[in-house]
């Protein structure tokens, strides 16, 4: 029968973390299938990190109906220049609309680009600090700390949250335009 997924769902720059959770919530599935879109190679409890070059966009592409090019902006991009976090960094805003960026990984980001408050690594309630990984624990706790369970931030994303606001939308856009063309 297929799995449902709508790519309208999504908002620009969106983490691949953030596509998966939706997609997981759609489906109710749990979160070893989920890791095993990465591929038959991906140990669903050690995971992947979702960087073009890591990650079987075709094998994605197979499950989720979204163009590759979306696919493609919700992986890091490789590069000696641009430095990532190794652990989960959010928005407390963005996490409470279902929303996580790509843009939240970067090093050099220090506040979101929407909301413009500091990004946060650790849960709040228990100070766990989530590795950026496409694991079972991560996409176990959508919206949620991965060892407490504690919120990040509201109720995250059903299939009726409305879409982002496009002021929201357009500096992500343009953030991540400045930051991986310019």
């Amino acid at each position: 029968m297929g799995y449902v997924f709508n790519r309208k769902w999504l908002d620009p720059c969106e983490s691949l973390i953030s596509i998966l959770w939706k997609f997981e919530r759609a489906n109710a599935l749990p979160g070893h299938i989920v890791a095993r879109l990465m591929g038959p190679d991906v140990h669903p409890y050690e995971g992947i990190v979702p960087e073009l070059g890591a990650v079987n966009l075709e094998r994605l592409r197979e499950n989720l109906p979204v163009p590759v090019r979306m696919l493609r902006v919700a992986l890091l991009q490789p590069s000696q220049r641009r430095r990532y976090s190794n652990v989960f960094r959010h928005c407390r805003h963005c996490v409470a609309h279902g929303y996580h960026s790509v843009l939240h990984q970067l090093e050099s980001i220090s506040a979101c680009p929407a909301h413009h408050r500091a990004l946060e690594t650790a849960c709040r309630r228990c100070g766990y600090e989530a590795p950026y990984r496409v694991s079972v624990r991560l996409l176990e706790a959508p919206y949620r700390c991965a060892s407490c369970r504690a919120s990040y931030g509201g109720q995250g994303w059903t299939p009726n949250t409305p879409l982002m606001k496009a002021e929201y939308r357009k500096a992500f856009t343009r953030r991540y335009f400045e930051r991986y063309l310019g």
